[in-house]
């Protein structure tokens, strides 16, 4: 009996380290491939190839990281190159836009954007449903009550807008 318990619980910690190990790789090179995308793209956008695509790439990366500031700023970049007629991409690129305001809790800026998206798809409903997200966000339930109705007629199915409908109607009614 006692021979067994070190080799039960080396055969443990062998296997914990390398679980850790294989996690760490991976990270590692993931991380490594991130790193290489932004070169690329950062390199792409010094030389000819200043486009929509290059810059709303490379503000996805950015954005994925949590580094907002850089991500708006490249958003923003693409919005100047963006073809006016693509209204489908125009929309997702400003409820982007307002995706990364609202992570930064400038929920102004982030109004405006989704705003934006809606005006160009009226029945854009993750733009919709954010907007809802950032007036409950403001207590402005009355607004946000407003938006998610708005969501669930476009789309029956949104969880989230028929969650958080029936909340913002008690929360307006106790506001009123």
């Amino acid at each position: 009996m006692n021979s067994i318990f070190p080799l039960v619980y080396s055969s443990i910690l062998f296997s914990s380290l390398a679980s850790i190990c294989f996690y760490l790789f991976g990270q590692l090179k993931m991380t490594q491939k991130v790193e290489k995308r932004i070169s690329i793209l950062e390199t792409r956008l010094q030389t000819e190839e200043r486009s929509s695509d290059n810059f709303y790439k490379l503000g996805q990366i950015y954005l994925r990281k949590k580094i907002y500031d850089k991500a708006i700023n490249l958003f923003r970049q693409s919005l100047k190159y963006w073809d006016e007629n693509d209204k489908i991409g125009l929309g997702s690129l400003y409820n982007t836009l307002g995706f990364t305001y609202f992570k930064l809790k400038e929920y102004e800026q982030s109004i405006y954007y989704y705003m934006q998206a809606i005006k160009l798809l009226p029945d854009y409903t993750l733009a919709l449903t954010n907007l809802g997200l950032v007036y409950e966000n403001k207590q402005m339930y009355k607004e946000a009550y407003k938006i998610y109705s708005n969501a669930v007629e476009y789309e029956n199915q949104n969880k989230i807008a028929k969650t958080r409908l029936p909340i913002m109607k008690v929360k307006a009614e106790l506001r009123s």
